[in-house]
């Protein structure tokens, strides 16, 4: 007899394994520290990268995205994923752009970051009748720096957080 899978629900929580989570170093005794007024307000601008763009000729549009930070209640940290806090645009995943973090207010940024690119390595499993994604690789190229290793090192897509410093 053949089991049907049609009435399973599978509960993936992969919602945020391509995410990447960028964590402010507010700490007052680190010699390299973000000043906290100065992540207030943060921006976030994507660009798709140039040998993705397969659509438009010229020039790829850019987004930008403003988060106020109201007060302690959100951390000292952000997110970036597929979905969030852009709007996803098709099937592109948030490896097929490049970023730029801006720090403070929009027409005299404080501080900012540059993404050149973020590589991603993911796998579909499937266990019975359920099939989830599981990331294999999550690496962030920050410019003028190593690339950084955001990848669950027990291999759950749990946050593993790149920490920006000035």
């Amino acid at each position: 007899m053949a089991a049907c899978c049609g009435s399973v629900a599978c509960d993936c929580q992969d919602s945020l394994d391509d995410a990447v989570f960028f964590d402010f170093n507010l700490s007052p005794t680190a010699p390299n520290r973000l000043d906290s007024a100065a992540v207030d307000t943060v921006f976030f601008v994507r660009q798709l990268l140039p040998y993705r763009d397969t659509v438009t000729t010229g020039r790829p549009a850019i987004d930008t995205v403003q988060i106020l930070r109201a007060g302690r209640e959100r951390g000292n940290s952000v997110v970036l994923n597929n979905a969030q806090p852009f709007g996803q645009r098709g099937t592109r995943k948030l490896d097929q752009y490049s970023y730029k973090i801006y720090l403070g207010k929009r027409r005299a940024p404080i501080t900012s970051f540059v993404v050149d690119s973020i590589q991603l390595r993911d796998e579909i499993r499937s266990d019975g009748c359920c099939s989830c994604n599981t990331n294999l690789k999550k690496l962030v190229f920050l410019r003028g720096r190593a690339p950084i290793d955001a990848t669950d090192p027990a291999g759950q897509d749990k946050p593993v957080p790149v920490t920006l410093n000035p």
